[in-house]
């Protein structure tokens, strides 16, 4: 049941951001508000109303929406509709935007409340490789061939990937830096080492100014691990998860979080998942804000206009396409389990 209410309270938070960054522009550009819900109607019940818009939850927590006055109908003189492109613009992008800040305000308070974002050594073996290059117990590594590493699992992996290959490692020692090379190969010692050394990920605490660069070093990070993207690696891969998925993946973020007595591992998949649902709902696809902007822009830039029935039968078949896609989404985190 933890795990329930920590991921109900998860989606809550990201949903609710998301609608009151639409809310907030909303009121900013003079379109009055029905309703906020959080989760999908049937409607369960109402939180309270302010200021003329009713808030309410209901049964399916699958998300969120806002229904401002007069939509799709020109005729309401403060409905959505009637506001020009350019501030319905801002109320489509304001709920996307919002969830982008809010991941980075919580990748830069994870960084600063502490982060496992940094190697230390912790043992070298006699005659070994690493005794060789000069690499003792105690040193920090930095970087390897001038990729910074910032995790024990991402330097096991570049060494296993670099035998009969030198790697340049920047190491700090007595709060000095300094250059060492390591040719790690197999067949010196009898359990087949590479390196000779054990090394773990230590803790870090991040100023805030610090935290706040760490949080855009991440972002850019994630940006570079999704195919496609420039600086992408050939073997990065990425995949689609539905509501399935992301229990899973806040189930397992909360495990870690309570075994290392730290909240890094919550704020850390929180901040990532806020990120992909800015992102995602930027994509032009109809029923999403991307999609409902790209049928701005005409308007824009042309100020040639849909008609508000054509925009409303698009942007019906587009949510309508999204839950068929959330549905087959959950089939497959069953069927094939991300975690």
């Amino acid at each position: 049941m933890i795990g329930v209410g920590h991921f109900l309270l998860l989606v809550g938070l990201l949903v609710g951001v998301h609608e009151a960054g639409h809310f907030l522009a909303s009121l900013a550009c003079g379109v009055r508000v029905r309703e906020i819900g959080l989760g999908l109607p049937p409607r369960l019940g109402r939180i309270g109303t302010w200021r003329g818009t009713t808030f309410t939850f209901n049964v399916l927590p699958l998300g969120g929406f806002i229904l401002p006055e007069g939509e799709f109908d020109r005729s309401q003189v403060r409905g959505f509709a009637a506001a020009t492109a350019r501030r319905r613009a801002t109320i489509l992008a304001a709920g996307p935007a919002a969830n982008l800040l809010l991941a980075y305000l919580l990748f830069a308070l994870a960084f600063a409340l502490g982060a496992p974002d940094q190697v230390r050594i912790v043992g070298v073996d006699p005659d070994s490789p690493a005794e060789q290059s000069g690499l003792r117990a105690g040193d920090v590594v930095t970087r390897v061939d001038g990729r910074v590493v910032r995790t024990a699992e991402e330097l096991r992996t570049i060494v296993k990937s670099s035998l009969d290959q030198p790697l340049r490692l920047a190491i700090e020692r007595d709060g000095q830096e300094r250059l060492l090379t390591l040719t790690p190969r197999l067949g010196w010692s009898a359990d087949g080492q590479a390196a000779g050394f054990e090394s773990t990920g230590e803790i870090v605490r991040y100023a805030p100014g610090a935290a706040l660069v760490r949080a855009s070093q991440q972002i850019i990070g994630l940006a570079r691990a999704v195919p496609g993207v420039p600086g992408t690696p050939e073997n990065a891969e990425a995949r689609l998860v539905g509501i399935v998925g992301m229990k899973r993946i806040a189930d397992r973020a909360l495990h870690n979080s309570l075994d290392w007595g730290r909240p890094f591992p919550v704020l850390f998949v929180a901040a990532s998942l806020s990120l992909a649902l800015g992102v995602t709902n930027l994509l032009p696809l109809p029923g999403l804000d991307g999609g409902r902007l790209m049928l701005l822009s005409p308007e824009l830039w042309f100020r040639l206009r849909l008609s508000d029935r054509l925009e409303r039968r698009l942007n019906a078949a587009g949510v309508i396409g999204l839950l068929g896609l959330m549905v087959l989404l959950a089939i497959r985190d069953l069927a094939d389990p991300l975690l």
